[in-house]
């Protein structure tokens, strides 16, 4: 075999690999449509998640959003997932699912809980080539002991999140806006006052009072200049506000302009 042809055969090799990993860690966000009669004030919800899936894929369900992150194989893909409402962002109890189509199990990998901000993760394995289309139905009840019970759709964690990036626009003007990690984190709720002095969020530990801390980190960009930022937020759980969104600035600044630094 000549030099020539070997390296042909070498370079033809390497993309086919690269196109290979090309279908994996890739991610598509869709929002699920209305089911007739969708209505967010009802105490009983479902949603029915119709998906195409090659090798390994996990799902995730907040609100009425729907995450499909292909871990191995081709590209998963939506096919007409629907609710009859929202997932509630707090207060959610007896979550089930029930698969309808698909020739592997699809599991359960973890329930919705104030934990995880509401989000309910499911994963499917089909080993067998070419991809099949799958379809389960979740359902859930709101649980009408929360003390915010009437209202079981505040998303805390959006909430904070507009709050913090209307305080930053505020400050630097149009152009200006925040791209937030996927995901938040809860550092507990009411502050212990006698916890004062002691490490940053032991205070923040009785889950059962009316308030809770949301942190998370994004990035704040400009026309000039670009930085992580570190955000948290102080949210009232009885009456479904926001009471505090503050941010600071991490890491290393990367600069287009000298003018117009990020405040």
């Amino acid at each position: 075999m000549s030099k020539t042809l070997f390296s042909r055969l070498l370079l033809t090799a390497a993309a086919v690999l690269s196109a290979g990993r090309c279908y994996a860690q890739s991610e598509i966000q869709v929002r699920a449509r209305q089911l007739t009669g969708w209505d967010q004030k009802q105490r009983e919800g479902s949603c029915q998640i119709r998906l195409w899936v090659d090798d390994r894929a996990e799902v995730r369900l907040r609100g009425d959003r729907i995450w499909v992150t292909t871990l191995q194989g081709a590209k998963g893909r939506d096919e007409g997932s629907a609710c009859s409402q929202a997932l509630p962002f707090n207060a959610v109890r007896d979550f089930q699912i029930r698969q309808l189509a698909g020739r592997t199990r699809v599991a359960m990998a973890q329930d919705p809980s104030r934990a995880n901000n509401y989000t309910a993760m499911f994963s499917v394995e089909d080993r067998q080539g070419g991809g099949d289309s799958y379809e389960f139905e979740v359902t859930w009840r709101a649980d009408t002991s929360a003390t915010n019970a009437p209202a079981p759709f505040f998303d805390d964690v959006r909430a904070c999140q507009d709050t913090v990036r209307q305080r930053f626009i505020a400050q630097n003007g149009r152009g200006s806006y925040i791209d937030f990690d996927a995901f938040a984190d809860r550092q507990g709720a009411s502050p212990d006052r006698q916890g004062q002095g002691r490490a940053r969020g032991q205070g923040w530990r009785d889950q059962a009072r009316d308030q809770e801390r949301i942190q998370g980190r994004g990035t704040a960009k400009s026309r000039s200049e670009t930085r992580q930022i570190s955000y948290s937020c102080v949210i009232d759980m009885q009456r479904n506000l926001v009471q505090s969104g503050v941010y600071t600035y991490s890491g290393e600044s990367v600069r287009m302009d000298t003018r117009n630094p990020l405040k």
